[in-house]
């Protein structure tokens, strides 16, 4: 998905409407945090987060302190992978390619994360004969490294406290409980502007989904991805 910097989606740039939602990416949010984080009057975050259910980027979920609660959506997932980069030529895509596969396979050689990449696919448009595309989509599935629920927690505790003393602050618990997930992220993503990741679970809803295995088990993956075809 690519959207512009002019593009306006319930009366915000496209801009930070996707980085409200990647924000909030994987937790529950309710409107006073859409206010302090969009620094917006209570009215305008009212109205932006009702919008936005409208457009089906979050829907509504379990209240929380007696305050209505939202969460991303499928489609507002989506959204918030999508790119605001330039169209990018096949050549240069498939440098990107090349260089993420090589980050997924130091990932799995490396026993520094808590997790793995079981399987990765390509899909979208450089699937397709265009030599302008809009970015190079990928989605992942990530395994934990080791199947022991106690060991894994342990491992998972120290890839937090290893970045703890890097710097990094989890203002939040879930930034503090997705870290061991979010740092192979953003390993494999290393600041790519015409990568855009995915998770697995949003290729269910794709219609005629064409996708190209890159890393893991064909039948596993056919199997995760009931509707797409394998090219």
């Amino acid at each position: 998905m690519r959207i512009t910097k002019e593009e306006i989606v319930a009366g915000h740039s496209a801009v930070q409407v996707r980085g409200l939602l990647r924000r909030f990416d994987g937790m529950f949010f309710t409107r006073s945090a859409v206010e302090r984080v969009m620094r917006l009057k209570s009215e305008q975050a009212e109205k932006l987060v009702n919008e936005m259910v409208v457009l089906e980027l979050i829907e509504p979920t379990t209240p929380f302190d007696n305050e209505a609660a939202f969460e991303v959506a499928e489609r507002g997932l989506a959204f918030a992978n999508a790119t605001a980069a330039k169209p990018i030529y096949q050549r240069t895509a498939e440098r990107v390619l090349r260089e993420f596969v090589d980050r997924v396979h130091a990932v799995n050689a490396s026993k520094e994360y808590a997790f793995k990449i079981s399987g990765a696919v390509l899909f979208g448009s450089m699937l397709s004969c265009t030599d302008r595309l809009g970015d190079v989509d990928v989605a992942i599935d990530l395994k934990p490294r080791i199947s022991d629920p106690i060991q894994r927690r342990q491992f998972c505790n120290r890839r937090r406290r290893s970045a703890q003393k890097q710097g990094r602050v989890f203002s939040t618990a879930t930034d503090w409980a997705m870290w061991p997930q979010k740092e192979v992220w953003l390993q494999l993503k290393a600041r790519s502007r015409s990568l855009s990741l995915h998770e697995f679970d949003q290729l269910i809803q794709m219609e005629n989904l064409r996708y190209r295995i890159l890393v893991g088990d064909a039948d596993l993956i056919a199997s995760q991805i009931p509707t797409g075809c394998a090219v």
